[in-house]
């Protein structure tokens, strides 16, 4: 079984892998800018340390030691997007779905090729009659007699006819099966545009199962990015905290502000569990599209801000279009649809003008006698071929027929122009949700920037101006702590919004499978990305 699936793994792989690894992964070039600081565990530094800058990676969400630990006894596991795509591919009850859709298609096809071949009846047959029966010559006679056939017929067709009111003879060797030649010529040229149409479906089919699962993961990240942030902020009220119980136990502070900064660090502490709920329903959502242990919890190992640029963003609208109309899967399964019905129209044309062909041959012994006697077994055959042409119905069926195929070919040339405008609907949506994300990072980023410097001053001053004159109170520094939690969490959207805007752009464009990248640091051709979509003039990768 493991061998028989090891072809489609491996061009599966050869989707997953480059759709997620061989991609230039960054952060936006504006979002380090006036970051001051290094990076950071959580929870957050105390006096003396330097102030963070970006999120961690979601493997510094946990305390010391691996795995993750979200609560006391819960374990989360790591997993990252190559490795969920690959699951996906292996796994995806709508990919296999779509596979045996294929295997079904390749059975009628055969079936199809195999009308021009006779079928064969083999076996016994033995016939009882008491009673009148009219002979030859026309008197009707009382008799009482069997027989028995043991022998083979071949004929065209597969029906078998009855045998006709007292014959005498065997029903096995009086075949009329009927062999219509526009059915040997029409259905296998139907049958090929249906594989067609399979095949192209089961492309589409695993491109939004990947696209599905990609978007759930992105949602895992975000929920995981969160939790960072919650637990940041938490660290920061538990800092002010212990800042306003100092001013407090001196006399220099407020005993109100204590207790507000006591009410935010517990709310702080609320979110962050919230947050940690919110990771273990986005691990489910996952563990539900791989068709894994639904005990397992995942967290995953990249860094919640990192950025996947699929898609080069010089790209022009226009140009992305016409690329999507020339490799969406969508679009070839629904013209091989249109070949589909185009055939099965010009079948139902030619039925009532194309001869069909009836012909039998029955070879074997026969035997019998009067009563239950047998005997007389000697050698018999029996051949029978007539060519006809039919009217079904007086040809009311066949006109019937003839509307009913123009209506499907039809139809299914309507669905190819709705699939085009749904293609180009695809493109145009994800392109300008890519843009507008790309906005949204640009400004997420500065406002990032000055709130992290404006936490930073704000600390120093409460610590470094204690007891002095004008020295701002620690609650003021309750308002910068929420702001910077706020513009983290824009700025994570936004970043999640954008990955998941490539995502759908690359969907919707529907490329061939990227060739894999040799390990190691990617070298960048023109543009941002490996395997970028090429600037306009250049030829598309191959």
């Amino acid at each position: 079984m493991l061998d028989e699936q090891g072809g489609w793994i491996r061009r599966l792989v050869a989707f997953a892998v480059p759709l997620c690894v061989v991609l230039v992964i960054g952060s936006s070039p504006a979002a380090g800018q006036g970051s001051p600081g290094s990076r950071m565990a959580i929870p957050p530094p105390r006096r003396g340390e330097e102030f963070p800058t970006p999120l961690p990676a979601a493997d510094e969400i946990k305390p010391a030691g691996d795995p993750l630990m979200l609560y006391a006894g819960q374990v989360v596991q790591p997993i990252d997007l190559p490795s969920t795509l690959r699951l996906a591919g292996a796994r995806d009850l709508d990919i296999a779905i779509a596979r045996q859709r294929i295997a079904e298609s390749v059975a009628d096809l055969s079936a199809a090729r195999a009308l021009w071949l006779p079928s064969l009846f083999v076996g016994p047959t033995w016939t009882r009659l008491d009673g009148q029966v009219q002979t030859i010559q026309g008197p009707v006679i009382t008799t009482s007699r069997s027989a028995l056939f043991l022998g083979a017929t071949a004929a065209g067709g597969t029906a078998i006819s009855a045998a006709p009111p007292g014959s005498g003879y065997p029903p096995v060797n009086g075949l009329t099966s009927v062999l219509r030649f526009s059915d040997a010529i029409f259905e296998p040229l139907a049958a090929r545009k249906v594989l067609s149409a399979r095949r192209a479906g089961y492309e589409a089919t695993t491109n939004d199962a990947l696209l599905t699962v990609a978007i759930a993961y992105l949602e895992l990240q975000f929920a995981a990015g969160r939790l960072v942030v919650a637990r940041e902020a938490a660290g920061h009220a538990t800092r002010l905290a212990e800042i306003t119980s100092a001013y407090e136990r001196t006399g220099a502070g407020l005993e109100a502000d204590y207790k507000r900064s006591l009410t935010e660090k517990d709310h702080q502490d609320q979110l962050a569990a919230a947050a940690a709920g919110d990771l273990k329903v986005a691990s489910a959502e996952i563990i539900r599209l791989l068709n894994l242990d639904p005990r397992l919890v995942v967290a995953p190992t990249e860094p919640p801000e990192m950025l996947f640029r699929l898609v080069s963003d010089r790209c022009l609208l226009d140009d992305l279009i016409v690329e999507a109309l020339h490799h969406r899967p969508e679009l070839a399964q629904a013209q091989a649809i249109v070949g589909a019905t185009l055939a099965r129209l010009k079948q139902a044309r030619l039925r009532p003008l194309i001869p069909s062909l009836a012909w039998s041959y029955a070879g074997g012994g026969f035997g019998g006698g009067q009563n239950a006697f047998f005997g007389n077994f000697s050698s018999r055959g029996d051949a029978a071929v007539s060519l006809n042409w039919e009217l079904q119905n007086l040809g009311f069926t066949d006109v019937a027929l003839m509307r009913k195929a123009e209506a499907q070919n039809r139809v299914a040339a309507i669905e190819l122009i709705k699939t085009e405008n749904q293609v180009a609907a695809d493109v145009v949506s994800a392109f300008e949700t890519r843009s507008a994300a790309s906005l949204r990072l640009d400004r997420a980023a500065r406002a990032r920037t000055e709130a992290i410097r404006s936490l930073e001053l704000n600390f120093l001053n409460i610590e470094r101006g204690a007891a002095l004159p004008g020295a701002p109170r620690p609650i003021e520094v309750l308002q910068p702590v929420q702001a910077l939690a706020q513009v983290r969490t824009d700025y994570l959207a936004a970043a999640i919004a954008y990955n998941r805007a490539q995502f759908q752009l690359y969907r919707a464009l529907g490329h061939p499978p990227l060739a894999p990248q040799p390990a190691g640091p990617p070298t960048l051709p023109r543009g941002d990305a490996v395997g970028a979509i090429p600037a306009r003039g250049e030829a598309p990768p191959r």
